[in-house]
């Protein structure tokens, strides 16, 4: 599978924007509200590297991620062909369900899958197209 991104878990998405600026990196996509995951992400690009930045809101299933983990790389982001069988194909291999199947606005509408290996931490696997 291909990469597609890097998740980063920012206390503020401002501060990490003006750093990723200073690095080199152009806003992809500037920031936005994501109902379902309640955070503000925006993606930042650096020839192929691409970076997403997450600042969880209060209430955030991922807020306590960023008590533990504080501004830090989280997850990293595959694309698929077919993401229900890479979905099956890795809880195969012993990835666990972090979040089950469900949309991405800010992935221009692609559906991703969250799993959780003990060797690689958390990983986000996203259609290869959008829906």
């Amino acid at each position: 599978m291909q990469v597609h991104h890097i998740g980063y878990l920012v206390k503020r998405i401002s501060e990490a924007e003006e750093t990723l600026s200073l690095l080199g990196f152009t806003c992809e996509r500037k920031a936005e509200y994501d109902p379902i995951r309640d955070a503000t992400l925006s993606f930042w690009v650096n020839g192929n590297e691409r970076i997403e930045l997450v600042e969880p809101c209060e209430n955030s299933s991922l807020k306590p991620l960023l008590k533990r983990y504080k501004n830090s790389p989280y997850h990293i982001c595959f694309l698929a062909d077919d993401l229900e069988k890479a979905k099956a194909e890795y809880e195969s291999k012993g990835f666990v369900l972090f979040k089950d199947i469900e949309l991405a606005p800010c992935l221009d509408g692609r559906r991703v899958v969250f799993l959780m290996s003990p060797g690689a931490g958390i990983i986000e696997i996203a259609d290869k197209e959008p829906l």
